[in-house]
């Protein structure tokens, strides 16, 4: 859901973007809470709210993302989603007519030059601000990339519509520069994603310190160390030595075994676990996409009992695996338009 931008644009009167009572343009739908809209890579709307849903708010899904509301929501998914990519705070929704005392609120409250967002469909509109500043897939971690790194909230998505909850093996039997394994890391130790950022929301006028405070204090307050084991491997050494940094830089080197090894020959943790990985696929190197899908192959037997997860695109490569998956999610992975395709082994 793309909103145009407006340089001169919305606002309410609130603390730490609370809105007030009243605050709201006629027309306006109630609002209990915060209401938010939160933005995520195509296909993973339904993941992002049910991610929302876990952590307090109420949720559901919508093009481009989901909407989300509930107190401190704006804080909520800033500091504790993975999977979305920027937070929106949504100061007005209702009838057209109403956005324009809606800007002139928000002039009032964030300055002439705030940089806010206006969407029309219809005889219904909405105005919104940014709540995040930098995206929030730059978790901070992240060092010089492979040829195509996954974004951090993508991977964290793909783990979580896996099902992958921290709690059983995790496995990436082609991890490129890391990215999979150190999000899987990063969730089974409960580390909040956003937890030692600054955010935009807390520029805002009449924002609560304290009260994010707490809520950051709260969310890190449940880290603990990851209970299974979470192994990465690669056989390019240039992959994993940029694997092995990208986990050290997240803090994560303690939890994440990194080696060198080609994935047919890979010994798995003793299972059941997630097995989830991003085969290499390119426009001229089809031999070695196809090479690196049958080391693949070769592998499953090992992961009986598991569950497989492999983001592939249009081209028929899972073919080369010799079974047929139980369901598929199209997501887009920046703009290729890619399948999360699900096994049980």
């Amino acid at each position: 859901m793309r909103e145009a931008r407006n340089g001169s644009s919305p606002t309410t009167s609130s603390r730490g973007g609370r809105p007030r009572r009243g605050a709201a343009a006629p027309g306006a739908r109630p609002v209990t809470g915060e209401r938010i809209f939160a933005a995520c890579a195509p296909g993973l709307e339904p993941v992002l709210a049910g991610e929302l849903g876990a952590l307090g708010l109420a949720a559901r899904p919508v093009p481009g993302g989901a909407e989300a509301a509930g107190e401190d929501a704006v804080a909520i998914a800033c500091l504790g989603s993975r999977v979305a990519d920027a937070v929106s705070l949504r100061l007005y929704s209702g009838p057209a007519g109403g956005a324009a005392r809606a800007l002139r609120e928000a002039r009032i409250r964030f300055g002439g030059g705030a940089e806010l967002a206006v969407r029309r469909r219809g005889g219904e509109a909405t105005v919104s601000i940014d709540a995040v500043g930098a995206p929030l897939y730059r978790r901070g971690w992240r060092g010089r990339g492979g040829a195509a790194p996954l974004r951090e909230t993508l991977a964290a998505g793909l783990l979580l519509a896996c099902g992958y909850d921290g709690g059983e093996p995790f496995l990436d039997p082609m991890c490129g520069s890391g990215t999979l394994a150190v999000e899987a890391a990063l969730l089974a130790a409960r580390v909040p994603p956003g937890v030692g950022r600054t955010f935009a929301f807390e520029a805002w006028p009449d924002h609560d310190a304290d009260r994010t405070d707490r809520l950051r204090r709260r969310l890190a307050a449940r880290r603990r160390v990851p209970p299974s084991s979470i192994q990465a491997s690669d056989r390019n050494g240039g992959a994993v030595r940029l694997a092995a940094r990208a986990a050290a830089a997240a803090g994560a080197a303690d939890w994440i075994r990194v080696e060198r090894r080609d994935a047919a020959l890979v010994a798995p943790s003793p299972g059941p676990g997630l097995c989830l990985t991003n085969p290499p696929y390119g426009v001229r190197l089809d031999e070695e996409a196809a090479a690196a899908w049958r080391a693949l192959a070769a592998l499953l037997p090992r992961l009986a009992g598991w569950s497989l997860g492999v983001l592939a695109p249009d081209r028929g490569l899972e073919k080369l695996l010799g079974r047929e998956p139980e369901s598929v999610l199209p997501v887009r992975n920046g703009g290729l338009r890619c399948r999360l395709l699900r096994y049980r082994l």
